[in-house]
């Protein structure tokens, strides 16, 4: 049976930067920082009110994407590409700033001017509430040679930033972690000690990786495979190369994109509520929505790019004004009958027609769009005895547990399943 991706009308709300602590880490360090040519650039005026999300930054996303349901009956998630770390300013020390490794803070902690008391708190009740699905955006978001290149010659917009606690200076927002100019053994160390991270802090390897800025190459490409991260994000927005407009125009007949054990997702529609600039129009509500449309019109799932920083300022009435738009865009997508996907479920529609997502410790939300009636076989969680539906379709499913492994037969459509422990 054919997977009917028009009937679907599936989304992928993919949003970059969470737990990057940058630009700045609050409102002193911004009006010391607001003279440097990088905060006065194009990037930097965008950017530059941008900083860590706080818990009420994620309460207020997880409540809108919660008061909203998609045409399967379940509320919206949002693809927070995650970065894991960092860097330790206290043990990063002027002027020589010796290390061998860049010496990191990792999530859920975060240095001291960039603390945010509750927030990890918010994020795993959004991920128990089934609307916030991390994935890996990277371990520090830096070009890490570049950046303490910089503070070890004594550039002076790498130390000033570096006295506020920011990473951002012309260096840093000119490359990106993964990019070619930074040293290839590096770059895999940190995209292993990236996966490492994410393993331990979630419970589960990253199923999808987005490298900052999208710069990156086939070399790291192939190491997030042999590291079990199949899905990649981003690269129709890859810098670099000719015609870059004909590249993105020319990817979006290339789906699905399956090169061995690699899944590329299609190019990125670009939804940014809070852009300002010429082009506006381009990523506004508008005109994300006619890219979602002409998506699903190609048979194809849409690709949302919606950035951090659209929801989360210094000043938090802007990321509040963020979010009423996101919820408007949304609102939108819902009156179309959107049914919304991470980057596993798609991948995973495209191989074997089902997909399993964890909603939380609770349960996990099936979709099948097979066979109907055909055995469906996974590993139940670790002391789960017994499974139930609590939502979706009833007649006709039938699930147990044998040897810790799920047999379930359904018919076609979505389900939420629930363990049920000892």
């Amino acid at each position: 049976m054919n997977l009917d991706w028009r009937r679907m009308k599936a989304v992928v709300l993919e949003s970059d930067d969470w737990g990057l602590c940058a630009w700045a880490p609050d409102s002193q360090a911004h009006r010391v920082l607001a003279d440097l040519p990088v905060f006065r650039s194009p990037v930097g005026r965008r950017y530059g009110g941008s900083t860590l999300e706080r818990a009420s930054d994620v309460k207020r996303v997880s409540e809108m994407l919660q008061g909203l349901r998609g045409g399967d009956g379940f509320p919206p998630i949002l693809q927070a590409n995650t970065v894991m770390a960092a860097p330790d300013y206290a043990r990063l020390v002027p002027p020589a700033f010796e290390c061998e490794e860049l010496p990191l803070v990792g999530l859920p902690l975060a240095p001291s001017r960039w603390a945010r008391p509750g927030l990890w708190g918010e994020i795993v009740a959004a991920r128990e509430a089934g609307v916030w699905w991390p994935e890996l955006h990277g371990l520090h978001h830096i070009p890490e040679h570049a950046w303490l290149k910089g503070l070890r010659t004594g550039v002076l917009d790498a130390r000033r930033a570096f006295e506020q606690q920011s990473p951002v200076c012309d260096a840093v927002v000119g490359s990106g972690e993964y990019d070619a100019s930074e040293p290839l053994e590096l770059r895999l160390r940190n995209l292993g000690r990236a996966v490492e991270k994410f393993q331990q802090l979630f419970g589960r390897l990253p199923d999808s990786f987005c490298p900052p800025d999208y710069r990156s190459d086939a070399r790291i490409e192939a190491e997030a495979e042999r590291l079990g991260v199949h899905a990649i994000q981003g690269r129709p927005e890859r810098p670099g190369g000719g015609w870059p407009r004909l590249r993105h125009y020319l990817e979006r007949f290339r789906f699905p994109d399956v090169q061995g054990g690699r899944f590329y997702l299609p190019p990125r529609i670009a939804f940014e509520p809070t852009w300002e600039g010429s082009d506006a129009t381009a990523v506004s509500h508008a005109g994300a929505l006619r890219g979602v449309r002409a998506a699903w019109a190609r048979g194809h799932p849409a690709i949302v790019s919606t950035h951090r920083v659209n929801y989360v300022q210094l000043d938090e009435s802007r990321g509040a004004e963020g979010v009423e738009r996101l919820r408007e865009f949304l609102t939108a997508l819902v009156s179309d009958g959107a049914v919304f996907l991470t980057d596993d479920e798609t991948r995973s529609l495209v191989g074997r027609h089902w997909s399993l997502r964890p909603v939380g410790a609770r349960g996990a939300l099936l979709r099948h769009w097979g066979v109907p009636g055909e055995p469906l076989r996974f590993p139940a969680p670790p002391g789960v005895e017994r499974v139930a539906v609590r939502e979706g379709q009833s007649p006709g499913v039938s699930a147990v547990i044998e040897n810790g492994e799920v047999e379930l037969r359904c018919n076609i459509g979505e389900i939420l399943l629930e363990w049920r422990r000892a």
